[in-house]
């Protein structure tokens, strides 16, 4: 179902044609009640970030929702160069890089790891496939945080000063240049450059102005008895009228937190298929 069928759903099911603004306004309350109501797979996305040492706080992106995981790993870049056929390159710094850090870059081994630290000098897991001289990138291992209040994480690691690995993260606030906008706080400080991966909830375009959308095609029946909803409060409907509008928007509710909030989240191998009871 797109817009334009929407909207002459709606009319025909009240009886009414409505001023466009008001039925845009039906619309997005009805899609504001649904993407806050069940948190579906398909609306989520994955973004990625930078975490500077000494910086505890992270932006949110401008169409959060909320959080499904937060991730770091550490992450550095730094020129080097190595001799192809041997196993060892010189890097102009080895700040932040570690053993065990996966190693990519021009003419590196496939799935080179690094394996002894020298000063300048890395070993690695895998034979240099020809002369080195480049900028490579150092990543480590993925480490998903927790999520906590930010009480918490004030308390666990009142000073900023004091640099570690990041454990734990929250919400803690408007963005200081732009109060409608969200920032994560995390907790220790971080002790040097991290990428964040932030998988998260994130509410989409409107139908009214996208035309199509994922709740549209696939689950217009929440969507037209949401803004049903909506235009028979406006139109101050008689109450068993706006009794069977919301009895039918809990129906289409229920198949979808099923899908959302149930079948999404499991699978028949660890959870056994959805069984029904028969009388």
């Amino acid at each position: 179902m797109n817009y334009s069928e929407l909207v002459t759903a709606v009319s025909d099911y009240c009886e009414n044609t409505f001023p466009t603004a008001d039925m845009n306004i039906f619309i997005k309350q009805a899609e504001q009640r649904v993407y806050n109501t069940v948190q579906i797979a398909n609306l989520r996305k994955n973004v990625t970030g930078t975490l500077t040492t000494g910086n505890k706080y992270l932006a949110c992106p401008t169409d959060f929702l909320s959080a499904y995981s937060l991730a770091l790993y550490p992450y550095n870049t730094t020129t080097a160069t190595g001799v192809s056929g041997e196993r060892t390159i010189v890097v102009a710094s080895a700040t932040g890089i570690a053993v065990g850090q996966q190693v990519t870059g021009t003419n590196i081994g496939t799935n080179a790891l690094v394996r002894k630290i020298a000063g300048t000098t890395i070993t690695l897991t895998e034979l240099n496939t020809g002369t080195v001289n480049a900028t490579l990138t150092f990543q480590g291992d993925y480490l998903y945080l927790l999520n906590k209040d930010v009480n918490f994480i004030r308390e666990a690691y009142p000073l900023t000063a004091q640099v570690s690995e990041p454990r734990h993260y929250a919400i803690f606030g408007p963005q200081s240049n732009d109060v409608d906008e969200l920032t994560f706080i995390v907790g220790p400080t971080p002790s040097s450059a991290y990428k964040a991966e932030l998988h998260y909830y994130y509410y989409p375009e409107s139908i009214v102005t996208a035309t199509t959308t994922w709740l549209g095609d696939n689950f217009d029946s929440v969507l037209l008895y949401g803004t049903i909803c909506e235009a028979f409060v406006y139109m101050r409907q008689e109450n068993d009228m706006v009794k069977l509008a919301q009895d039918r928007y809990v129906q289409a509710m229920a198949l979808l937190k099923n899908l959302g909030d149930g079948k999404q989240r499991a699978d028949a191998y660890r959870d056994g298929q959805v069984r029904v009871s028969v009388s």
